[in-house]
C-alpha cells in the first residue's frame, strides 16, 4: 500500500503525456488530410517549434487551437490529477504509521476528501517555489528577443546571471515548502496556511529539514551518475534507475518527510526512538518470498480478468483504441512522413545500431522495466475516466502504423511478432484494464441522487466499493503482467535482432 500511491504518481505523467500526444496525432492527421505534412516536417526540421511555424498562416489555424488545447489541458491535469495523487499519497503515509492495516480504499478516501485542498496547496507551493526562477527565465526570454541592439545585448548578458540568482532562491524556498504537502493531511489545512505552516516546521527544525533535502538530492545525484557511468561501459540502467526511484526511494521519502513534520509540531511529543534488527535479514529472505506471493497472485488475477466475459467490453475498447491508433498512424505516413523521411535519406530495413553496442540481457532488463512501467501507468491512468488509458493504447498503435508503409510486411513482422506476441496483447491488456477503472470512477462520479434529493447512501457505499476492488484489482494485474513483460523484453533484446537479420535487417 505504501508503493501504491507512487505508481499512481507515474499515472499523472501518462495523463499528461495523453493530452500532448493527442494533440500530435490531430496535428499529423490534419496536416495528412490537407496534403501539408511533408512540408510542415521540413520546416519543423528547420526551425524547430518557434515562432515561424506559428506565425504562418498555412499552419496556425491548426497549430494554434491543439497548442492552447494541450497546454490548458496539461496544466489541469497537473494541478487536479497531482492534487488526488498527493492527498491519496500522503493519506495512506499518515494512515499506515498510525494504524495496523491499510486497505486499498484508503487511497480511495483520502483522494476524494482532500483532493480539492491538496490541488490548491499544489498549485500555490510551485509557483512561489518556482516563482522566482520563472521571473528570471522570462527576462532571460524577452532579453533574447530584443538582443539585436547594444542594450539589448547587455540585458541579454545581465538577465544570464540574473537565472542563477532565480535559480538559488527558488532552491533556498524549496527547502521550507517542503512539507507544505504533508500539512493537508496532517492538519487538515491547504493553500497559505498550509505554505505557512510549512515555513514554521522548516524553521523550527532546520537541521532535520536540511539533513532531509540534502538525503533527497544525494539519492538521486547518485542514480543519476549510475545510469550515466553504466552508458558508457554498454550496460542502459535508465528505467531501472526509474523503477528504484518511483517505487522505493519515492514512498521512503515522502513518508519521512510526513513523519519529520508529524513530530515536529510543539503539541506533539519527541517521537520515540528505538534500535531494532537491521532489515538485511527480511530482504534477504523474507522479500524475495513476498514478491514472488505477490505476482503469482497477480498472474491468477490478470488470467482472470482477460477470461471473465464480463470484461470483454473493455477489452474491445482496449482493442479499438489500439486499431484506430494503427489506421492513423498507417494514414499519416504514406500521406507525408514517409516522403519527408525518404527524402532525408532514411534507409528501409536499417535497424538501430546502438543494439551492436549494448549488453544483451542487460537491455533486456532495461526494456522490461520501461514497458512494465509504462503499462503501470498506464492501467492506473485509468482513474482519469478512462481516457488516458485509451489515448495512450491508441499513440502505441499509431507509433506501429507509422512503421508499417516504411519496410516490407515481412521485414516488419520479423522486427515486431517474436516479442509483440507478448507485449503487445500485454499492453491492450493493461489499457482495458485502466478502461475498466475509469468506468469505475465514472460510476463514482456520477452516482444518483434518491427521490428526496439526498445521495443514497447505498450507492454511494456501492460506488465506493467498487473503484476501491477495481483499484485492487489493477494493481495486482499490472504486477502479474511484470513476468510477460520480461519474456518479451529478453527476446527483443536476444532473440528479434537476430530473427532481424535473417529477414534483411542490417544494423
Amino acid at each position: 500500500m505504501i508503493i501504491v500511491p507512487s505508481m499512481l504518481g507515474t499515472a499523472i505523467t501518462v495523463i499528461e503525456q495523453s493530452i500532448i500526444t493527442l494533440g500530435v496525432i490531430v496535428l499529423l492527421t490534419n496536416l495528412a488530410m490537407r496534403g501539408l505534412l511533408s512540408g510542415f516536417l521540413s520546416q519543423l526540421t528547420q526551425s524547430g517549434l518557434g515562432l515561424g511555424l506559428f506565425q504562418n498562416s498555412t499552419y496556425a489555424s491548426v497549430l494554434i487551437p491543439i497548442a492552447a488545447f494541450s497546454v490548458i489541458g496539461y496544466f489541469l491535469a497537473t494541478i487536479i490529477g497531482g492534487g488526488f495523487v498527493y492527498a491519496a499519497e500522503y493519506g495512506v503515509y499518515l494512515d499506515a504509521w498510525n494504524k495496523d492495516r491499510v486497505p486499498i480504499g484508503s487511497i480511495v478516501e483520502n483522494g476524494a476528501r482532500r483532493w480539492r485542498s491538496m490541488a490548491w496547496t499544489l498549485f500555490l507551493s510551485n509557483v512561489i517555489t518556482w516563482g522566482p526562477l520563472a521571473l528570471a527565465f522570462l527576462l532571460f526570454l524577452f532579453a533574447a528577443l530584443n538582443s539585436s541592439t547594444l542594450v539589448g545585448f547587455v540585458a541579454l548578458a545581465a538577465s544570464s546571471y540574473i537565472i542563477y540568482l532565480g535559480l538559488g532562491a527558488s532552491l533556498f524556498l524549496s527547502i521550507f515548502t517542503v512539507y507544505s504537502y504533508p500539512a493537508v493531511v496532517v492538519d487538515n489545512v491547504s493553500g497559505f496556511r498550509a505554505i505557512g505552516k510549512s515555513f514554521g516546521v522548516a524553521g523550527r527544525n532546520l537541521g532535520a529539514t536540511l539533513s532531509y533535502s540534502l538525503v533527497r538530492v544525494l539519492f538521486q545525484l547518485l542514480l543519476t551518475l549510475v545510469v550515466f557511468l553504466a552508458s558508457d561501459v554498454g550496460l542502459p540502467l535508465s528505467s531501472i534507475s526509474a523503477a528504484i526511484l518511483s517505487l522505493l526511494l519515492t514512498p521512503i521519502l515522502h513518508s519521512t518527510k510526513t513523519m519529520i513534520y508529524y513530530y515536529a509540531k510543539p503539541d506533539v511529543p519527541e517521537m520515540p526512538f528505538e534500535l531494532s534488527n537491521p532489515i538485511w535479514y527480511d530482504i534477504k529472505t523474507r522479500l524475495p518470498r513476498a514478491a514472488w506471493l505477490k505476482i503469482r497472485a497477480g498472474l491468477s488475477e490478470a488470467a482472470r480478468f482477460a477470461a471473465n466475459p464480463k470484461n470483454l467490453p473493455f477489452h474491445l475498447l482496449s482493442l479499438l483504441a489500439f486499431g484506430i491508433g494503427v489506421l492513423l498512424g498507417d494514414y499519416v505516413s504514406l500521406n507525408g512522413v514517409k516522403s519527408y523521411l525518404v527524402g532525408n535519406g532514411y534507409v528501409p530495413g536499417r535497424g538501430n545500431p546502438l543494439l551492436n553496442q549494448v549488453f544483451g540481457p542487460s537491455l533486456g532488463a532495461d526494456i522490461f522495466l520501461n514497458n512494465w512501467l509504462v503499462s503501470i501507468a498506464t492501467a492506473l491512468a485509468g482513474l482519469g475516466f478512462g481516457a488516458p488509458s485509451f489515448l495512450t493504447i491508441m499513440f502505441n498503435g499509431f507509433i506501429l502504423g507509422v512503421l508499417v508503409p516504411l519496410s516490407t510486411l515481412t521485414m516488419l513482422f520479423a522486427a515486431i511478432l517474436p516479442h509483440g506476441i507478448i507485449e503487445i496483447p500485454s499492453f491492450i491488456l493493461a489499457g482495458s484494464m485502466g478502461i475498466k477503472l475509469g468506468y469505475a470512477a465514472v460510476r463514482r462520479l456520477f452516482r444518483g441522487p434518491t427521490e428526496d434529493g439526498n445521495l443514497a447512501v447505498e450507492t454511494s457505499s456501492n460506488s465506493d466499493d467498487y473503484l476501491s476492488r477495481t483499484l485492487r484489482q489493477t494493481v495486482y494485474v499490472v504486477v502479474g503482467l511484470g513476468p510477460l513483460f520480461l519474456i518479451a523484453g529478453l527476446i527483443e533484446a536476444d532473440i528479434t535482432p537476430i530473427i532481424m537479420r535473417m529477414f534483411g535487417w542490417t544494423f
